[in-house]
C-alpha cells in the first residue's frame, strides 16, 4: 500500500507507540486519525500539531461500541474511506493471579481485569469490525495491523495483558483468513519492552534484568516500531503473520 494520501486510523495514538507510528505517518505524507480516551494527550497532541492539517485528534474509547462506531462513522465520511487501522490502544495492569504479602492474600483485582479485556481485546474486535465493514462497503482494499506484545508468550505479573495480546495474535490469523476475499490484510507486530510511559511504571530493578536478558542489551525505540509499521503497510504480501520487534529478548 502506498502511504502518501492514505487515510489511516490509528487508536491510542497519542502517546508512546502510537503517537510515534503517527508521526511517521504524517512524516509519509498519510492523512491520520488519532483516538484516545486520554482527554489530556488529545489535548497534548492537538497543540502539537495545531495547523497540520493532516493530523486529526478525536477523544474515543476503543472498548465503548458506540463511540467507536460514531468515530469510524465520521471518518469514514469526512476522508471518503479509511484505507488502513493500527490497533494499538491497550492498557496494563500489573499485579500477580494470587500473591502473598506482609503476611496477607491479594488476588488480581476483577476491575483491572475487565478493564484490560475491554481496552485490549473487545476494543481491537470493535475497531476492526467497524472499519473492515466500511472498506467492505466501500469496495476499498486496506490493512488492519493489530498490536500484540512479547507478553502474549505469558510474563509473570501480567495475566490479563498476556491472554489479550495472545487473544490479539488469534484474531490477527483469523481475520486474515475472513478477509482477505475483500482485499483486506491483516497483520499484527509485537514489540518487546519499548521506552514508553507504560514500561516506566514498570519497577527499575526488574527493567534491568529484562535489559540485561535482550541480546541487544537495550529496550527499543518508539521510531523502531514506527518503521515496522510502515514494512507491514507497504509489503502486499505480508498477511496473517505476526512480526516480532523484540530485540531477540525471549520469557
Amino acid at each position: 500500500m502506498k502511504i502518501e494520501g492514505q487515510t489511516i486510523v490509528v487508536t491510542g495514538g497519542a502517546s508512546g507507540i502510537g503517537l510515534a507510528m503517527a508521526r511517521r505517518l504524517l512524516d509519509l505524507k498519510a492523512d491520520v486519525w488519532v483516538l484516545d480516551r486520554d482527554r489530556e494527550a488529545i489535548a497534548e497532541v492537538t497543540r502539537t500539531f495545531a495547523g497540520n492539517d493532516a493530523f486529526h485528534p478525536r477523544l474515543c474509547d476503543v472498548g465503548d461500541e458506540l463511540q467507536v462506531a460514531r468515530a469510524v462513522s465520521d471518518i469514514d465520511a469526512a476522508s471518503q474511506g479509511i484505507d488502513a487501522l493500527v490497533n494499538n490502544a491497550a492498557v496494563l495492569h500489573d499485579q500477580a493471579l494470587v500473591s502473598k504479602l506482609g503476611g496477607k492474600i491479594k488476588q488480581h483485582s476483577l476491575d483491572d481485569w475487565q478493564d484490560t479485556l475491554c481496552s485490549n481485546l473487545t476494543g481491537t474486535f470493535l475497531m476492526a469490525r467497524e472499519v473492515a465493514a466500511t472498506m467492505i462497503r466501500d469496495k476499498r482494499h486496506g490493512v488492519i495491523v493489530n498490536i500484540s506484545s512479547i507478553s502474549r508468550a505469558g510474563n509473570p505479573g501480567q495475566s490479563a495483558y498476556a491472554a489479550t495480546k495472545a487473544g490479539v495474535d488469534a484474531l490477527t490469523v483469523t481475520w486474515s483468513q475472513e478477509l482477505a476475499c475483500y482485499g483486506i490484510r491483516v497483520v499484527a507486530i509485537a514489540p518487546g519492552f519499548v521506552e514508553t510511559s507504560m514500561t516506566k511504571r514498570i519497577p527499575p530493578m526488574f527493567l534491568d534484568r529484562i535489559q540485561e536478558r535482550t541480546p541487544l542489551k537495550r529496550f527499543g525505540t518508539g521510531d523502531e516500531l514506527a518503521h515496522a509499521l510502515q514494512f507491514v503497510l507497504e509489503n502486499e504480501y505480508v498477511n496473517g503473520k505476526t512480526i516480532e520487534v523484540d530485540g531477540g529478548l525471549r520469557f
